[in-house]
């Protein structure tokens, strides 16, 4: 992985020196030595700052992203902003992080779209993870990434005194479990589905005609047959090694969900415009990573359970799409008026059918 690191920050130097097109500095060096730069172009001007860092969301993809952004900024500001990393886990669950943020225990961190939930209370964020929305990682580029939904999130967010800095990625769900497999829209009915303890994600569930259930490990569940299937994504499938305990996965590409580079708005409003710019840059970067790391893993890791010869995957076809369409419209409406009214007005204007 270090080698990985090495390849990011090599490129992203490269690219920040082609951007510069070299100096002021005439060709013979003569006069005084012009003060030293950094490739986000803010020089000497840097003051010292420490970052306080921690990652409520334990796993290997994210715990790297830190250390790259610990790099970077280090790097940038050369040496003047530093970074106190807290170990994932030992100042609780994303739940407690979120109100250590608000706080301002702690300056930033990588928080999925539950903990932005929580961050920004009553408003209804989770709109982006509506079933049938984003099906896709180039409509989640499109409209989410590079479009205006997560300008929308990060609009709400500032009023909220949260500064929602990027977004990074955690995967599209599908379906995976044990016994008879989920081929067609008959096959939910009486299963029992592990999903997130969230009313959304029952409703759901509930609407496809299976049972949901929350709060039960996902691995030893399905080893000890206490569930049928959960529904998830592929980096998290992979983290807790479900491809040790399936006998088949179901590409439905149904539910998004992603996280994001979120700094305390009273933090990121103190610091000065080259602490900012090169804060930021890192953090892009690092999301950016998160972006890549994950979009790799679940290419790779479909292909594995498509090797294994213990594990059928399933293609849904287009029918099963539609009907599945359907469903997720009906969740849609009974959320409307429960989410961001601004967001759901215009999801129903350009995606819900005429």
């Amino acid at each position: 992985m270090k080698s990985i690191f090495a390849l990011v920050l090599t490129l992203a130097m490269a690219l920040s020196l082609a951007a510069c097109g070299g100096t002021d500095q005439p060709a013979d060096n003569t006069g005084d030595e012009a003060p030293a730069t950094d490739s986000a172009g803010t020089g000497s001007e840097v003051e010292e700052l420490t970052i306080n860092l921690y990652n409520p969301v334990a796993g290997t993809v994210t715990d790297n992203s830190y250390t790259l952004f610990a790099e970077r900024v280090s790097e940038l500001s050369g040496g003047k902003i530093t970074c106190n990393i807290t170990p994932a886990g030992t100042l609780g669950a994303e739940r407690e992080a979120t109100q250590l943020l608000m706080m301002g225990d702690i300056d930033m961190g990588v928080f999925s779209i539950d903990g932005l939930e929580w961050l920004v209370p009553n408003v209804g964020m989770y709109w982006v993870s509506l079933p049938g929305l984003l099906n896709s990682f180039e409509e989640v580029d499109e409209y989410y990434n590079n479009g205006w939904m997560f300008q929308r999130h990060k609009e709400v967010a500032a009023e909220n005194s949260i500064d929602l800095i990027c977004p990074g990625e955690f995967g599209i769900k599908v379906f995976l479990g044990t016994g008879e497999p989920i081929r067609t829209m008959e096959d939910f009915k009486g299963k029992v589905i592990r999903i997130p303890d969230i009313d959304m994600n029952h409703d759901y569930i509930s609407a496809l005609g299976a049972m949901p259930v929350s709060g039960i490990d996902m691995y030893t569940g399905l080893q000890q047959g206490t569930m049928d299937a959960v529904h998830n994504n592929i980096p998290a499938s992979e983290l807790f090694k479900l491809d040790e305990v399936i006998d088949w996965m179901t590409l439905t590409w149904d539910m998004y969900g992603t996280n994001y580079w979120v700094a305390n708005g009273d933090f990121t409003a103190s610091l000065s415009d080259a602490q900012r710019e090169i804060i930021y840059t890192a953090a892009e970067e690092a999301a950016q990573y998160i972006r890549d790391e994950y979009r790799k893993s679940t290419d790779a890791w479909v292909q594995k359970c498509r090797d294994n010869p213990d594990i059928e995957v399933i293609d849904i076809d287009d029918e099963m799409k539609q009907q599945m369409l359907e469903v997720s419209y009906s969740i849609w409406e009974m959320y409307r008026d429960k989410f961001d009214p601004v967001a759901m007005e215009r999801i129903f204007e350009e995606f819900y059918p005429a």
